[in-house]
């Protein structure tokens, strides 16, 4: 993973008497500070970890908020601050993120205190909380007042033992295309673009089969298995193609057998380490797919590029994909053979405009009907 550029960067000096910061954000913060006004340069960075500890006496908070000072909106992500390194939020310390506003941690997030989502506007102002590592620590992720608040997105996991608005938060694959554009463009490699990733029962193996649409960095692939999604294990590692804009098509072949539901995750690598995790997705022990479930992400979406994840589809017949527009027109019909896991994406199928669809899926007996919603 490549260093952020910090050629954007000015540098002043300190207004001494009152603790005013530099462009560059401190590696260590135990006063009140707002991060990303308008005195402050379009991205705000630091050079290494940052710790938000407690000042002297008093606990403190941190405010990213890059619209202050400047006003409008920065849905183009045109203003946003860089953590180069992990950040960690001490017990009973605040960092506040206000809507408009981004935060991205080249590394892991530790909360021990708490991270609150400011967004009163929710459906033009979003905030977003970007990990390019796994999100940890006993604290707590707050929303804001919006309808349409966005959950945290972590390359790798979230767990953070107190409670955080929207659940498990996105994998960073599922960020607005325009965001990984930047982020990409401004040396974060955000390494595979994933078009498929599905698994099925055939006679006395599972195969899982996935397809990527491009890769930056890639070193391999680890195919985990479990059955309580809480432990994993190693079922086969596959060499990635490194950097590729082509479809590429990988499967592998399970031969252990299993007397429950199981649950199939895949792990991508950097040649840096940096790692990316997608599904999982999941195989009933009920080969005839009585279990069949549908989920659809991220839902609303703002551009377009949504996913479908399958589950317990029937074998035996074909699955049938449709979906309609809010006056009823058949904008998509599709097939899925011989799987009985999958994720779905529409990105390579059909252009979404703005607006309410309804997607119809059959498979076998069994149906399900969806809401989407294009922002």
């Amino acid at each position: 993973m490549q260093k952020f550029l910090l050629t954007q960067l000015i540098t002043l000096v300190f207004l001494s008497s009152n603790f005013s910061f530099a462009q560059t954000i401190n590696s260590i913060i135990d006063r009140d500070i707002t991060i990303g006004g308008n005195e402050w340069p379009e991205v705000s960075s630091s050079t290494e970890s940052v710790q938000i500890k407690q000042g002297v006496p008093d606990d403190i908070t941190v405010t990213f908020d890059h619209l202050d000072g400047r006003g409008g909106h920065n849905n183009d992500m045109k203003y946003y601050s860089v953590i180069e390194g992990d950040l960690i939020i001490d017990a009973n310390q605040t960092v506040v993120i206000e809507e408009s506003s981004y935060l991205v941690v080249n590394g892991n997030l530790t909360i021990n205190g708490t991270v609150q989502l400011n967004n009163s506007n929710g459906n033009t102002k979003h905030v977003y909380l970007i990990v390019l590592g796994d999100i940890l620590g006993s604290g707590t992720i707050t929303g804001g007042d919006g309808t349409h608040d966005k959950p945290p997105y972590a390359r790798g996991e979230i767990v953070v033992m107190g409670e955080h608005k929207g659940g498990s938060g996105y994998n960073i694959d599922e960020l607005d295309s325009y965001i990984t554009d930047i982020l990409n463009l401004n040396g974060y490699d955000l390494p595979v673009e994933l078009v498929s990733f599905s698994a099925a029962k055939k006679e006395n193996i599972i195969q899982v089969n996935w397809t990527t649409a491009s890769e930056v960095n890639a070193s391999h692939f680890d195919v985990e298995v479990s059955t309580d999604k809480k432990n994993w294990t190693l079922v086969e590692r596959v060499e990635a193609n490194g950097n590729t804009s082509n479809l590429i098509d990988y499967s592998i072949d399970d031969y252990r057998v299993y007397q429950t539901t199981v649950y199939y995750r895949l792990v991508q690598y950097d040649f840096d380490g940096q790692n990316e995790t997608f599904g999982p997705i999941v195989v009933q022990s009920n080969s005839l797919g009585n279990n069949f479930q549908a989920s659809v992400f991220p839902n609303p979406s703002t551009d377009g590029q949504v996913s479908i994840q399958m589950s317990g589809m029937n074998l035996e017949t074909t699955t049938t994909l449709q979906i309609m527009d809010g006056k009823g027109n058949l904008v998509l019909y599709d097939t899925i053979d011989n799987t009985t896991s999958t994720i779905y994406s529409l990105k390579n199928k059909i252009e979404l405009k703005p607006g309410l669809y309804i997607l119809k899926i059959i498979s076998g007996t069994s149906k399900d009907m969806k809401k989407i919603i294009i922002q």
